[in-house]
Parts: structure tokens; C-alpha cells; sequence
């Protein structure tokens, strides 16, 4: 019963499982093997392989790989008190959404470990010996599945439970990188006649930087690149603090910087403010129509960041590559490339800037990361990447597609939608460790995810729920 499922999801929604956090449900996974016998394997990334015999009539076919990550994105509206370290996720049922208490629910991918754990724990549905896998590190960089020993999978299909449209089956992404950006701060000694103000920019919508990039929403780095620099053009200023966006794979919604400067150009700056704010919401009057510029008094800072630094980090944060870059020439309306400016982070001696790279087509992904590792060291910072990832390629002779199509079909009378998307899954990593592996992705309608918006669909997630039991019975034909 898709009862099931949800018991599951408010189970694990009680366990905190941020990226780089997941040893608590990665150990409730393998205590739920050991519980029903079932054999199991954790490894050293916290991934867990649970395997589970076929029913009868199914225990000679080929296992299923049935895949999703363990861990979540970690957003929350700056006023709301969470620790996703120790806190459980707070689930609220409205009508047919299940959502959290402003802050992101897990729905991606927690829907997925919830139906893995409801089909492991099922005795009445058919199915063929089921290989689940829970990885990782996914939010960050696919960590987990780049250190998964795919020797311990004998399945030649896989089905990636981590799409967020119903009846949109995935069929290819993008691949990606993380890029880090270091600059050394330079301070010096404010002026004693200079008072602080705190600016922060909020109100903003986000999203998810692969596949809302596309709905050209505000960036809130950007913004107060574009606000500071404003202000500079305008008056003499010091920059004492600056710091936006939480996640590098979230569209940044909030953004704060603490400025110092003379009080007598207190009415200039805040005309200037709100000038820009005018201009925020007229540019983004479609996306981010709540955007919000707030300015108050600060704590007086003794030090600020030199004139020439100050102009150098801002002069980065509004050149770096933000937003789609290219589009496919091949698949109408699909980004190929795309740069997210996700995370300003300011340190005591220095300000990282944290970007989230996204290409189907290998050598743009690298032309971009030479765009930003070139402005990086030509601003005078230090430059590097990890967490390279690969592209899931498109298989024009999968039969898993064919089956999920036709089974699509059947059950609710109409045509389902392939897409290859501007977004990375572990699919690829998958198809790179699997030879010949067939691969799908889907999943159940899931909104605003990696924001504290985020609400997944009851009745989609029955719909798939049932179809994926469906597509497991009719495997035996595969």
C-alpha cells in the first residue's frame, strides 16, 4: 500500500540527514536490513546496498537496481530557528501536499528511500531480486556514487527515483562541477566618523540552480554586487562584511552585507537603495516579485575591507558567470551550460565564492571554469574545482523507457514526456561504473525544491508509487 511509503518518509524526515550529515540515517537503513534478514553492505561513504530475492516466479530474472540518495538541502527562511544538524524536519500535510515549517523538506530525494524502504519491506508485491541503493553526497557533488563499488551490483537496469514531474521521465543530464574562489581579505582601519549599517536583500524566490536556472530568477550575490557597486559610484564607503546564498546548488535568496560610511550621506545611500530596489523588482517582476531591501544599524566596525580589495570582490561577484550561458542547439528549450553564483562566504581573513557549474557538453563546462579560474586570478585569488561529475548520455535503444512509456500509457490514458535535463544525477556516474547498464529516471510531482517552499504531491506520489509496481511486474517480459 502507498501507506507505506509515507510511514517511511515521516520516519526519515525525523532523522536529520543534510549533505555531509547522513551517518544517523545511513545506520537506520542497515538496522532495517539486519531487521528483515535482508543482505547489505555499507561502505565507508555511508552508502548502503540492500539486496532482496525475487517473489516467485521473478527469482531468475535479472536483479533491478532501484537507486536515490539519502541525503537534502538544507534551506531555511533566515528568521526560522532549525538546526538540520540535530532537528527533525517538521511535516505538515495541506490538502494534497505534504511541506515542512519553512525550511526544505527532503522530498528530494527522500521520496525515493521511502519507496525503496516500502518495496524492501513489502511481502504482496511481484517483483524481480531487487538490488536498492541509497548514495550519499548528492546535494554536493555525488560524492557517494563516485565511491560506490558498483562490483557488489549484478543489475543491468536502473531506476533512479530522483525527477520531480510526474509523467516526465528522464532519459539524460547535464554534467557539472563545484568551483572555489579564495580571496585573502585586505583590511584596514574604518574611519572614526564612519557609522555601520546592515543591508540585506531578501524575498527572493530561488531554486534549484540546474533546473530552475532556466526561469531566469533573481540571484541575490548578483544583486548586491550590482547595490554595493551602485553605492561606491555614488559616495565613499567601506565594505566591513559580505555574505549571500547558503547552498552552491540553490539559487542564492538572501544576501547581506554591513557597509560603514559618513551619516551625513545616510539620505543619498538609502535614496540610492531603494532606486535599486525599484529596479530589482521591475527586472524581476515575473520571478521574484517579493524582492526586499532592508537597511539598519550595525554594530560600529574598527576594520574594513581596503579600497582596492573591496573593488575586487565586488568586481568579481558581478563578472563571474551567472545563470544559463548557452542553449542546446539540438533539444529546443533544454540549457546546455549554465553558471550558479551560489554562496558568497566571508571569513575572518577571507571571502570564498562558491559556484555550481552545469554542462551537457563537456567542453563548455570547462570553458566556463577557464572563465572563472582566469577572473579569479587575475583579482588576485586562488582557484579550485572538484567534484567533477559526467553527463548521462541518451540510449535510443532503452528498453526500461519502452516499458515505463508504455505502462505510462496505459494507466492513465495519455503520453508521457522525455526529458533530458539541465541537472545532474547520479545517473551518469552510474552509467559510467555500469557497463551497458538501462537506465530511467522518475519521480512524483515535487515543487520549489532546495527552498523552504518545497511540498511534494499525495496523490502524484500514489501514482508513481503504483506504476513503479506495475513496472516491476512487467519485467518479467523486459
Amino acid at each position: 500500500m502507498s501507506q507505506n511509503v509515507f510511514d517511511f518518509f515521516e520516519k526519515i524526515s525525523k532523522i536529520p540527514r543534510g549533505s555531509g550529515n547522513e551517518k544517523e540515517i545511513s545506520d537506520y537503513i542497515v538496522n532495517f536490513a539486519k531487521k528483515r534478514g535482508l543482505w547489505y553492505n555499507q561502505d565507508s561513504a555511508l552508502n548502503v546496498i540492500i539486496k532482496k530475492e525475487g517473489t516467485k516466479g521473478y527469482e531468475n530474472l535479472p536483479p533491478v537496481i532501484i537507486q536515490g540518495h539519502i541525503d537534502m538541502v538544507c534551506e531555511k527562511n533566515s528568521d526560522k530557528i532549525h538546526d538540520f544538524k540535530n532537528d527533525s524536519i517538521k511535516i505538515i500535510y495541506d490538502g494534497d501536499f505534504i511541506k515542512a515549517d519553512e525550511t526544505t523538506l527532503g522530498a528530494d530525494d527522500g521520496i525515493a528511500a521511502a519507496m525503496q524502504l516500502a518495496l524492501l519491506d513489502s511481502t504482496d508485491i511481484e517483483h524481480p531480486p531487487i538490488e536498492a541503493v541509497f548514495t550519499t553526497g548528492e546535494e554536493t557533488g555525488m560524492e557517494g556514487a563516485a565511491k560506490l563499488n558498483a562490483e557488489l551490483l549484478s543489475g543491468n537496469v536502473l531506476i533512479n527515483i530522483d525527477s520531480e514531474d510526474e509523467g516526465i521521465f528522464t532519459v539524460g543530464c547535464a554534467g557539472g562541477m563545484k568551483t572555489y574562489s579564495r580571496f585573502k581579505i585586505d583590511y584596514e582601519e574604518n574611519k572614526d566618523n564612519f557609522n555601520s549599517y546592515s543591508i540585506i536583500i531578501r524575498g527572493l524566490k530561488g531554486g534549484h540552480s540546474g533546473v530552475d536556472i532556466i526561469k531566469k530568477r533573481a540571484n541575490a550575490n548578483l544583486l548586491m554586487a550590482r547595490l554595493i557597486k551602485s553605492i561606491m559610484d555614488k559616495t565613499k564607503i567601506y565594505i566591513n562584511y559580505i555574505s549571500g546564498g547558503a547552498k552552491d546548488n540553490a539559487i542564492p535568496r538572501e544576501a547581506e552585507a554591513v557597509i560603514s560610511f559618513d551619516k551625513m550621506d545616510y539620505d543619498l545611500i538609502y535614496q540610492t537603495i531603494k532606486e535599486c530596489e525599484t529596479d530589482f523588482k521591475s527586472e524581476y517582476a515575473n520571478t521574484d516579485s517579493k524582492i526586499e531591501i532592508v537597511i539598519t544599524d550595525s554594530e560600529k566596525k574598527n576594520s574594513a575591507f581596503s579600497e582596492k580589495f573591496a573593488e575586487n570582490i565586488i568586481t568579481a561577484m558581478l563578472l563571474f558567470p551567472n545563470g544559463v550561458q548557452t542553449m542546446s542547439s539540438d533539444i529546443e528549450g533544454l540549457v546546455e551550460s549554465s553558471n550558479n553564483v551560489g554562496v558568497i562566504k566571508c571569513r575572518d581573513d577571507y571571502i570564498d565564492i562558491i559556484c555550481a557549474l552545469r554542462s551537457s557538453v563537456i567542453s563548455r563546462k570547462y570553458f566556463i571554469c577557464q572563465k572563472i579560474k582566469t577572473l579569479t586570478e587575475t583579482l588576485g585569488g586562488k582557484f579550485e574545482s572538484c567534484g567533477d561529475y559526467p553527463a548521462w548520455e541518451y540510449n535510443k535503444d532503452s528498453k526500461i523507457r519502452a516499458l515505463f512509456v508504455d505502462v505510462y500509457k496505459k494507466m492513465f490514458g495519455k503520453d508521457a514526456k522525455l526529458e533530458v535535463i539541465h541537472a545532474g544525477l547520479e545517473c551518469g556516474i552510474f552509467a559510467k561504473k555500469i557497463a551497458g547498464v538501462d537506465i530511467i529516471s522518475f519521480g512524483p510531482d515535487i515543487f520549489d525544491a532546495h527552498t523552504p517552499y518545497e511540498r511534494v504531491s499525495i496523490s502524484s506520489v500514489k501514482k508513481m508509487w503504483d506504476m513503479l509496481k506495475i513496472i516491476l511486474k512487467g519485467m518479467v517480459n523486459l
